[in-house]
């Protein structure tokens, strides 16, 4: 079942409806539109299509394959060329089926800042204050937060963990794996995720 809109003038808009038993309703389909547009002169745009999916062919053969040579590739450039990073972002779950409190995750996070060798994470020159919420839910929020970066931790008062680490310079994917094992250090943590992306403007990858 097709429903085809065809319009030209606001006097002549309708919708021209398909039914077909036929395997072949896509092509078929793309033959009527352009016959009636043809002798019409009116425009079409297919609204709706329910089934008509393509069937299986086994062992098939492209008439013409096509290589990424073959596209057009102008606009990724311009994209690609146009991202301008400002920092690095780093996402890493973690899970123990061991006990964790709330002081036991505030020195794990104390522990990983003060041993980590960033640049932008150092507290010599700027005194990093830990904010801690724990008015909601079982577990906690703590969040450090300078001129250079920020890291948030959430913990879901069991067995999860959520570290959400940011930093404009210095940052680097051993840094931050660095970061995380002196996290887990002396518990039955360990690292279920892990996802790094750069944070910026341009639709930066």
């Amino acid at each position: 079942y097709v429903e085809v809109a065809l319009y030209g003038t606001a006097d002549d808009d309708f919708k021209l409806l398909l039914v077909s038993e036929h395997d072949d309703i896509m092509n078929n389909l793309k033959v009527a539109t352009k016959f009636v547009e043809r002798t019409t002169g009116l425009e079409s745009e297919v609204r709706l299509i329910n089934g008509g999916l393509w069937l299986m062919q086994d062992d098939f053969k492209a008439t013409h394959p096509y290589s990424p040579d073959d596209y057009n590739n102008t606009s990724p450039l311009e994209q690609w060329k146009s991202q301008h990073p400002l920092g690095l972002q780093t996402i890493t779950q973690m899970e123990t089926k061991g006990p964790l409190s709330k002081e036991w995750v505030r020195n794990l996070l104390v522990n990983a800042m003060t041993s980590l060798s960033v640049s932008s994470l150092d507290l010599i020159d700027e005194e990093i204050q830990i904010q801690e919420y724990d008015d909601l839910g079982d577990g906690c929020v703590l969040m450090a937060t300078w001129s250079e970066g920020s890291v948030f931790v959430l913990w879901d008062g069991r067995g999860h963990v959520d570290i959400n680490l940011f930093a404009y310079e210095g940052l680097d994917s051993q840094k931050v794996k660095h970061f995380n094992y002196l996290f887990r250090s002396g518990t039955t943590l360990s690292t279920v995720l892990y996802d790094e992306q750069p944070r910026g403007f341009g639709r930066v990858v």
